[in-house]
């Protein structure tokens, strides 16, 4: 979903809340500060009046909208709307509160409850948060002074957003108003959208998940980290995020809310203070390589325990090496930081080697799958120099090997989200193919000039002819 950050704000700046909550009753209008990069009509600001209260919500819903509709409309809008309240007021507020902590207790207007816009928003924005409305006007101009989820009234995914943008106040409460610190966008939205898990919203088929694991499969090579608010950013992270909580539990989201740092370090910290040996490299890494083999017969870290995850099976690039002879291809990339690529190796005969070069010299794994004709996978990894160069040499390709497939995978905190050239370098060669262009494996009942090996096209046709001539004077029949 979408959120809107501010940049942080000293609390010394921070007036003192109102010490009187608001009422808000139905019928009350206002007019809101919105998006304008979100709402239908580019506008930023738009009026809303209240249909609903609840225990914890206050719902307004855009008057333009709401004023075209029937009384019949009306009601069917507030009826679904009243489930939509009461599922968060008695599940998605205390079981997301309860796995990561509380948002703000009382908004800038001195109110407890949380402030539910419902407004005409652009194609594919279900919702989203403004940092901004947990500040007085006199310090963020734009602020609503309140805690407050903007709702598209296309009404899709209701449920579901609200976990997601609930988990975003949290953030905001833990992170920009206890510490003065911004969480990393990706962070933010892994643990917003693993909520809508976390509730059982995506148990069902055609779920929210399932969107967004098709968005990963699509371009499963999208950073995980450089954040452009893309549908693949969100397929990414859930499939990470997902990865993440069936190998280490969903602690290590929320534990990582109460450190000051934000990001991959947050996770560093808890991994490290619950006693895990494995950094954020190796996990990611090892999710590179569940991502395409995904079987827990290999090794447990090397596939997903989520059943909705069951069908990822990442398609790598394909990369074919002819069937005979001594063949070379080469194979240059940028991969940016936090991603993975997959590069497999088909055709060919007899051994493959393969050689690794990372001109830049930061620090990449390359894990290597070889895939036997009996179907088995085996996990190896490319042993690295300190020039970042390596190689290694499989037997058997075509025989008890069907191809390999190398997985280059940048995870390094101490680098910007840039993109970095690796180079792949296959070779194949086999001593049979080459055996079997000498003349003396093939008899011929005739001298010939030269090796057939040396021959041009109209010298091989010459010796085709001679040899049909010679057949048919020896009575051979010819199919």
């Amino acid at each position: 979903m979408k959120s809107i950050k501010l940049l942080i704000i000293p609390l010394f700046l921070l007036v003192a809340y109102p010490v009187v909550a608001f009422g808000y009753e139905v019928g009350d209008t206002d007019t809101f500060f919105v998006d304008g990069s979100y709402s239908s009509n580019e506008s930023d600001s738009v009026a809303g009046e209240v249909i609903l209260t609840s225990q914890r919500t206050v719902l307004y819903i855009e008057s333009s909208f709401w004023n075209e509709k029937s009384e019949e409309e009306k009601e069917e809008i507030k009826e679904m709307l009243g489930d939509v309240v009461g599922e968060f007021d008695r599940k998605i507020y205390p079981d997301v509160t309860y796995a990561f902590g509380t948002e703000q207790y009382l908004g800038v207007d001195g109110s407890s409850k949380i402030t539910l816009f419902f407004h005409q928003t652009k194609s594919g924005v279900n919702g989203y948060t403004r940092n901004v409305d947990a500040y007085e006007k006199a310090v963020a101009p734009t602020s609503n002074e309140r805690k407050m989820i903007y709702m598209s009234t296309d009404f899709g995914w209701t449920k579901e957003t609200l976990a997601h943008e609930l988990v975003h106040l949290i953030t905001l409460n833990k992170k920009d108003l206890r510490y003065g610190t911004k969480e990393d966008t990706w962070l933010n939205e892994a643990r917003a959208e693993y909520a809508v898990t976390m509730l059982g919203y995506n148990d069902g088929d055609d779920s929210y998940l399932d969107s967004r694991i098709d968005s990963f499969i699509e371009r499963p090579h999208t950073s995980l980290t450089n954040w452009d608010n893309s549908n693949y950013n969100y397929g990414v992270v859930n499939a990470f995020v997902h990865y993440l909580v069936d190998h280490y539990g969903v602690r290590v989201l929320s534990n990582s809310l109460d450190s000051k740092k934000v990001g991959v370090e947050s996770i560093e910290e808890v991994l490290k203070n619950s006693g895990y040996k494995e950094d954020f490299a190796d996990i990611f890494t090892n999710w590179a390589i569940a991502s395409y083999v995904n079987d827990c017969k290999i090794d447990s870290k090397y596939c997903f325990k989520n059943k909705k995850l069951a069908k990822v099976l990442i398609i790598p690039f394909a990369n074919f090496l002819p069937f005979s002879g001594e063949n070379t291809l080469y194979t240059g990339q940028t991969l940016s930081n936090y991603s993975a690529h997959w590069q497999r190796y088909a055709g060919g005969k007899g051994d493959l080697t393969i050689k690794f070069v990372n001109p830049s010299s930061k620090k990449m794994i390359v894990p290597y799958v070889i895939k036997k004709t009996s179907g088995e996978n085996i996990v190896q990894f490319i042993n690295l120099n300190t020039n970042q160069e390596g190689e290694f040499t499989v037997s058997g390709i075509g025989s008890t090997v069907g191809y390999v497939t190398v997985i280059p995978v940048l995870a390094d905190n101490t680098i910007d989200n840039q993109s970095y050239f690796y180079s792949l370098t296959a070779k194949t060669f086999s001593k049979e193919v080459e055996e079997n262009t000498n003349n003396d494996d093939i008899e011929l009942p005739f001298e010939i000039d030269k090796p057939l090996n040396q021959m041009n096209r109209e010298e091989l046709l010459m010796v085709l002819l001679k040899l049909i001539i010679h057949l048919l004077m020896q009575g051979k029949a010819i199919i």
